[in-house]
């Protein structure tokens, strides 16, 4: 290998730390939302962000004074999703839906949601699984072991970062 090859390897393994590189954590249910707190929201979906390591509804909720409020709805990871056949064309911007979740604890206008109604009835399972939220039946998950649960959650951060290399 002569140096011109050399340099461009290195300058090629190089580039993500000069240009930086994403980073993000994952987080149990109980660091960032509040059991004690569960909201209805109700309203049009006006965006959608099918990102990792959760994909984010934007909900624009009328409150009771007329005002309206933009919620963030944190839902399960976006592979999480896919396998329960939802998609990130499965809720059209402008679908006016019910998520009931629980708001974060600093009070700020985001929510961990369980589920999502369609005017049709249909609801959506859309929280991640054992993420310590409060058990109502809406996670089909719920029951299983924590070695169970800790094999599903491994096997889904490796499916996650499958789709990431193909993006």
């Amino acid at each position: 290998m002569n140096n011109l090859s050399r340099v461009c390897l290195g300058a090629l393994l190089a580039l993500p730390l000069l240009i930086g590189v994403k980073s993000s954590a994952h987080h149990a249910f109980g660091a960032e939302f509040d059991p004690n707190r569960p909201l209805i929201l109700r309203g049009p979906v006006v965006k959608i962000e099918w990102t990792n390591p959760h994909a984010w509804f934007h909900i624009e909720h009328t409150n009771d004074d007329g005002t309206k409020t933009v919620w963030m709805v944190e839902a399960g990871t976006p592979n999480t999703l896919l396998r329960r056949g939802i998609h990130r064309n499965s809720v059209p911007i402008g679908t006016e839906v019910v998520v009931d979740g629980y708001q974060s604890k600093d009070l700020s206008m985001r929510a961990n949601g369980r589920n999502m109604t369609f005017a049709n009835g249909q609801t959506m399972f859309m929280g991640s699984s054992g993420t310590g939220a409060p058990r109502d039946g809406a996670d089909p998950t719920e029951g299983a072991t924590e070695d169970e649960q800790q094999k599903l959650e491994a096997a889904e951060e490796v499916t996650s970062s499958e789709e990431q290399e193909e993006e």
